[in-house]
């Protein structure tokens, strides 16, 4: 049997379409009377990626909600005890494989239970299994508990074959730099004179307090050309943070604020950030709605505090 074609998200010039936690219930309630007709007992959600959506659609059924558990290598285990239930709604967030959901199904039946399948999405280009109930999606998809798939850990994970490990999903934070690590200056000082402006920003010290992130998941993306590297990066190793990798704006982009937003927004999908912190609020906004798979953070550093955004374009 062949075996089923590259996981999507290992093209990491794939932008994601993402589907919110809104955009989800809507999915499954537009699957809910093919759900209701069929007449379950109880819904079960496979742990974990398929809890969100099983709770969904366990309160827009009114019926009670379980949980299930599948190992790598095929155990199937009921978390807490084991219902009594015969009709039984099995409910992942997707079907990219479609492993899971055929495990679980088969392990169910064994129980000598009635078996109806639904997830928010399968990938029909590369599932091997289509549920009774889905919306086929044939782009990148990701949902908002699944940020953490991308990172650069989890995808290197995943390109080896490597069984599943959390940690590899930790938040990994793409962060501008002028304005976050240190003073943003004024426009108008660099029209005023671009060499001045350049040392003056050269000499400025880092910020005392920054957003928190784990340096060794984290990446720095500026607006600021790749001529400035070398003095970018003399800067951060300077200010401590020499360790970071810094992705610049390549010199073929304007500097308009549409262009450096979406260098951010391709950049910081590239790398496989869950995370972004900008520091201007209409660069921000842009990269929430350029990239609303990423959790888009407008940091004030004069108020030592971000403020979440999200945003549609």
């Amino acid at each position: 049997m062949a075996a089923p074609p590259a996981w999507k998200g290992l093209d990491t010039t794939r932008m994601p379409r993402f589907i919110g936690y809104d955009q989800a219930e809507r999915m499954l309630n537009a699957l809910g009377d093919r759900a209701r007709a069929w007449n379950p007992d109880l819904v079960a959600g496979i742990a974990r990626g398929g809890l969100v959506p099983a709770s969904m659609v366990a309160s827009l059924l009114a019926l009670p909600l379980a949980m299930l558990s599948v190992a790598r290598g095929g155990a199937v285990t009921w978390l807490g005890p084991a219902p009594a239930a015969r009709r039984v709604l099995l409910i992942d967030d997707a079907c990219s494989t479609g492993e899971t959901m055929r495990t679980a199904r088969a392990a169910l039946a064994a129980e000598g239970r009635d078996c109806l399948t639904m997830t928010v999405a399968h990938d029909p280009e590369r599932t091997a299994f289509v549920p009774d109930l889905s919306h086929p999606v044939t782009e990148l998809f990701r949902f908002p508990w699944e940020r953490g798939e991308a990172t650069p850990s989890s995808r290197a994970a995943r390109a080896a074959g490597a069984p599943p490990d959390r940690t590899t999903e930790a938040p990994f934070f793409g962060l501008d730099l002028d304005g976050v690590f240190l003073p943003d200056l004024p426009r108008a000082q660099y029209e005023a004179g671009l060499e001045a402006a350049l040392a003056a920003r050269a000499a400025l010290d880092p910020f005392p307090h920054l957003p928190a992130f784990d340096p060794a998941r984290a990446v720095v993306i500026t607006g600021r050309p790749e001529s400035d590297r070398a003095a970018t990066e003399a800067w951060l190793a300077r200010a401590g943070h020499g360790a970071l990798a810094v992705e610049c704006r390549p010199v073929v982009l304007g500097f308009t604020p549409a262009e450096v937003a979406d260098h951010k927004a391709r950049t910081a999908t590239r790398w496989g950030c869950t995370h972004f912190v900008e520091s201007d609020a209409e660069q921000a906004v842009r990269i929430a709605s350029a990239a609303p798979h990423l959790v888009v953070t407008w940091w004030i550093a004069a108020e030592r505090r971000g403020v979440v955004l999200g945003a549609a374009g």
